[in-house]
């Protein structure tokens, strides 16, 4: 039969070859667009269990949208949503001050309605720029131990975390790292606001030698502590609470030396409108999540309740300390995470020399001394802050830029690695010296 009077007009193969892929190509845009709208994707700093009942009661009133959930730590953020990702980015869910202020200064959030926006009670302890993030919660940070360990090791309950820097806690303790997680990065600097830079450090780093490990988690912590690997370690009161709930030997005490961290949640800004994204940041404000987000698995507390706020809770710089993140984070890393079985090696010479000379003043003293220079900071706060200022991230800074702070914080890492590495070596000589003068 004839294609023509079947009304079907025939065209060269080669328009054909050009149109069908274009006309396939649209299909198939259309089709992943209508999928993205019945799809919402959350970032989130939080690990993916305690988020399960909000995705759970979402799901129950939006039947039919697919809810997924995406972990990374804050600087890992960051980097994923300064990329094409972030049109696969709904909302952001995350304790971290460093991540909203970045994506918030960077104009890549949406502008939320007022009721959403922090009240006025929190905002001493929250971010200064808050029209485009929704706080729905906080947390206070403190000490979780497990009672059975304490009492087969026959160590004291602690109350502060500037307990866990005593030698009868050596080998007792974990904590995970700032690099590793934004609550710690504010734990660490809730330590150097409260007790000053040089007092604040002496404090990390005797803590840091008393480690047994070093958690890549911060939910880690909680784990370690409960399984009974270890004793003690700092940590926000969700992850302690959650277990405790279950394991009567797990207990907590909030720490006031810390400051309270607020959760945040933040709208992507795209350019199409996102009813599900809207919809979920609701649902978090809604009475129902807020009167019952203690008792569930996200264990935070409401907004609507400040019971947990007083003036002894320490508050932060939030300019500074967003400012110089990823600069305080190497230097933990620098000083303690890559040094620590040096420093809990030099700990560990220095306690046995103190027992070994406690009855000899004059030498007790030199030793004293020595252990002194251990726990002692060589860089300064001004130092860390001028580097801060110098590689602050900026999006309108081209590739070739950003490369040159990259290259100029590797730089800077790699000197006062020197720095400390020269130092802890310095004391583990003059001990040695001084120890075999004495055995003459």
């Amino acid at each position: 039969m004839n294609a023509q009077k079947l009304g079907i007009c025939l065209m060269p193969r080669w328009i054909f070859a050009f149109i069908m892929p274009c006309l396939l190509l649209s299909l198939g845009v259309s089709t992943q667009a209508q999928a993205a709208e019945r799809e919402l994707v959350i970032l989130t700093t939080f690990s993916r269990e305690p988020l399960l009942p909000l995705v759970e009661e979402f799901s129950r009133r939006y039947q039919g949208i697919e809810v997924q959930i995406i972990h990374r730590r804050a600087q890992s953020s960051v980097q994923l949503l300064n990329k094409s990702y972030i049109q696969n980015i709904d909302l952001v869910l995350s304790s971290s001050p460093y991540l909203m202020q970045n994506l918030a200064q960077s104009g890549k959030l949406a502008a939320l309605p007022e009721p959403m926006q922090t009240p006025e009670w929190l905002k001493p302890y929250a971010l200064p720029m808050t029209e485009h993030v929704a706080t729905i919660g906080y947390s206070g940070a403190g000490l979780v131990w497990n009672q059975d360990y304490l009492k087969t090791h026959q160590l004291p309950e602690p109350k502060q975390f500037s307990d866990l820097a005593k030698p009868v806690y050596f080998g007792h303790v974990t904590m995970s790292t700032p690099a590793r997680s934004g609550t710690t990065q504010m734990m660490v600097e809730s330590i150097l606001a409260k007790y000053g830079w040089q007092k604040g450090w002496e404090i990390l780093l005797r803590v840091g030698a008393n480690l047994a490990t070093a958690s890549a988690r911060s939910f880690g912590v909680s784990d370690y502590i409960a399984n009974g690997q270890f004793a003690v370690g700092p940590t926000i009161d969700s992850y302690a609470l959650i277990l405790g709930r279950k394991l009567d030997y797990v207990q907590f005490v909030y720490d006031e030396s810390f400051t309270l961290m607020p959760t945040y949640v933040a709208q992507i800004r795209q350019n199409h409108n996102d009813q599900y994204a809207k919809a979920f940041i609701e649902l978090l404000m809604s009475s129902a999540v807020q009167t019952n987000m203690e008792g569930n698995d996200f264990a935070k507390h409401s907004v609507q309740d400040q019971s947990l706020v007083n003036e002894r809770f320490t508050r932060l710089p939030m300019g500074s300390i967003i400012r110089r993140e990823e600069c305080l984070n190497d230097l933990f890393d620098l000083a303690i995470t890559k040094q620590l079985p040096q420093l809990k090696d030099t700990l560990l010479a220095v306690l046995e020399a103190k027992a070994q000379f406690a009855r000899r003043p004059s030498v007790l003293a030199k030793i004293e001394q020595i252990e002194r220079t251990v726990f002692t900071m060589p860089i300064s706060e001004q130092e860390v802050d001028a580097l801060a200022i110098q590689i602050a991230p900026n999006s309108a800074l081209s590739e070739e830029q950003q490369a040159e702070s990259a290259m100029l914080l590797a730089e800077k890492g790699h000197e006062w690695q020197m720095r400390l590495e020269k130092q802890l070596e310095q004391a583990n000589q003059e001990l040695k010296i001084l120890l075999a003068e004495e055995a003459q």
